[in-house]
């Protein structure tokens, strides 16, 4: 994916961005592997709100490399599919898998249509340190041409970049797990 021409507000060619697809993003977890996930894609316009800021602070964090995982895909007659909305039977079970591994929770407690399984909402970012999650959250801001709540007026960039510098914070963290 060319970033720079999927998010209207990225104008970074040099940007830290790597495209992974589903099984990448299982392998990592199941192969103990570490680094920061994010899950979302140029049609939300909740991530194109927030991915010229984003790049912007892992750069100035020395973060080289940020993981993109877009749900969205081509099915086998040819039509979009989310994995979110757990459509078939294998998408239902690779979401569910991961919502569990990643201990993936809304605050609305809001399931899926038709399961049990916690819905997700994106933009996602995930700290994943061995194949375990140490933190993640929502970005619920949109982009005109601040960053801002929906209906709201005031500007909340600081509040999202210093939360992305928490994820980034546990991330870079040297944690032991007994």
């Amino acid at each position: 994916m060319d970033f720079c021409k999927e998010f209207k507000y990225l104008n970074d060619k040099n940007n830290v961005f790597e495209e992974i697809d589903y099984n990448t993003l299982r392998d990592m977890i199941d192969e103990f592997k570490s680094g920061i996930i994010i899950i979302g894609g140029p049609w939300s316009p909740r991530t194109q709100a927030v991915i010229k800021e984003s790049n912007e602070v892992f750069k100035k964090e020395n973060i080289n490399k940020v993981f993109f995982y877009n749900p969205r895909s081509i099915n086998v007659f040819k039509e979009e599919e989310d994995l979110r909305d757990c459509l078939s039977l294998e998408s239902k079970l690779d979401y569910y898998y991961l919502i569990e591994k990643l201990g993936i929770k809304n605050k609305e407690n809001k399931l899926v249509e038709n399961t049990l399984i916690q819905k997700m909402y994106v933009p996602l970012f995930i700290s994943l340190k061995n194949g375990v999650c140490t933190d993640y959250f929502n970005a619920n801001y949109l982009k005109d041409p601040y960053i801002h709540k929906p209906n709201g007026i005031e500007d909340k960039t600081l509040e999202f970049v210093a939360r992305l510098k928490e994820l980034i914070n546990h991330q870079k963290e040297e944690r032991k797990f007994l």
